[in-house]
């Protein structure tokens, strides 16, 4: 368990607070990006997060945030041309979905409501009416809404696919937190980013990739020079990255994924559920109004509808100015209509009981 005060409470989905030792490991000095110091470090940063990736494959580290995670996965794996099916419902599986576009791929987008998950059923009705699908895009956790959409039911679908589709899925703002075994689920490109569930510092986009995606990736046409992937397998076989990494960020991934490990892969998935299941709970006892259902609820973020008649940016500013809690607005079709609280990272009850605490002096006020 994680304890340390600040006198704001940062509870916005990412970046989330840094603990203590994350903090001080980003004092460290530089290092040359081509030294064995460096090296070190690097090889441990990969090894940790194959742990919580759950999967032997490779997985690059790249200088960006996790919006150039994503863009890795749409130009590394196909052509111009190639039929892909993105399933969203909300806004990061929209943004997506319009990088495929940006990159001439033939993308079907099926929308779901903002605040549900994917269904299966029209994951598999949409897939038994096409042919030739290379590749099915899906958002594990919709950060902009916090809907956990279930990837155990939606990977034998699309591995049944006649086609061989890839499964590319956007973790950024679960893995780390939430249970995702790449390698025994089948997944072929796994995204994530340093500054949510893994409690570190921005500026880290980690790509994951099966050896059939390399496959895949071996015959790809699209234009790419920054995140090539060749580039990156090539230098990784040094354990460097081919331009210069944020050594400050690698720093605090280094340490935080020491202090994760050393609580335990499951407990740390544990404690995400208790803070989701716990938070919502006490939300309801104020009479408030959840976005998302139990049944689809994110194990790190959660959606809050502010009081009738009260505007959700006013509730934020007086939370923020008067208790100190800081706390994220709504984005997409959900701009300026609901709140996000995160707790995920470091998160622990008393960070929640604070905000709790707020709501009900500030719902008074309201």
């Amino acid at each position: 368990m994680y304890y340390f005060f600040t006198m704001a409470n940062l509870r916005v989905p990412g970046p989330t607070p840094l603990l203590p030792k994350v903090l001080s490991s980003l004092s460290q000095q530089m290092i040359s990006h081509r030294g064995k110091g460096y090296e070190k470090v690097h090889a441990e940063v990969v090894s940790g997060l194959q742990y919580f990736y759950q999967t032997k494959n490779p997985i690059y580290l790249l200088t960006a945030s996790g919006t150039a995670g994503l863009e890795t996965a749409v130009v590394n794996f196909f052509s111009p041309g190639d039929t892909v099916v993105f399933f969203t419902c909300g806004e990061f599986g929209n943004r997506w979905s319009e990088i495929a576009r940006s990159f001439k791929l033939n993308v079907t987008q099926v929308k779901f409501d903002e605040g549900t998950r994917v269904r299966k059923e029209v994951v598999k009705k949409t897939l038994s009416g096409m042919k030739n699908v290379a590749g099915v895009f899906i958002t594990h956790n919709e950060t902009g809404t916090g809907v956990l959409n279930n990837i155990f039911e939606i990977t034998p679908i699309v591995k049944a696919h006649p086609s061989k589709p890839l499964l590319l899925v956007d973790s950024v703002s679960a893995l780390g937190g939430v249970n995702l075994p790449m390698d025994k689920l089948g997944v072929d490109v796994l995204v994530s980013a340093s500054q949510k569930a893994w409690m570190a510092s921005p500026g880290m986009a980690m790509v994951a990739v099966s050896p059939y995606a390399w496959e895949k990736h071996q015959k790809s046409t699209m234009p790419r020079y920054y995140f090539d992937l060749t580039k990156y397998e090539k230098f990784a076989q040094k354990n460097q990255t081919p331009a210069t990494p944020a050594v400050s960020v690698l720093y605090s991934l280094q340490s935080a994924l020491e202090l994760m490990k050393k609580e335990g892969r499951e407990k740390v998935f544990k404690r995400h559920i208790d803070l989701r299941d716990y938070f919502r709970g006490e939300v309801k006892k104020l009479g408030l109004k959840l976005v998302v259902d139990d049944k689809d609820a994110s194990p790190t973020v959660t959606s809050i509808y502010p009081p009738q008649g009260v505007d959700e940016k006013v509730w934020r500013d007086l939370l923020k100015s008067k208790y100190n809690q800081i706390l994220a607005g709504g984005m997409g079709g959900l701009k300026g209509k609901i709140v996000r609280v995160a707790h995920m990272g470091s998160a622990v009850k008393s960070d929640l009981e604070q905000v709790l605490v707020a709501f009900r002096k500030s719902l008074k006020e309201l």
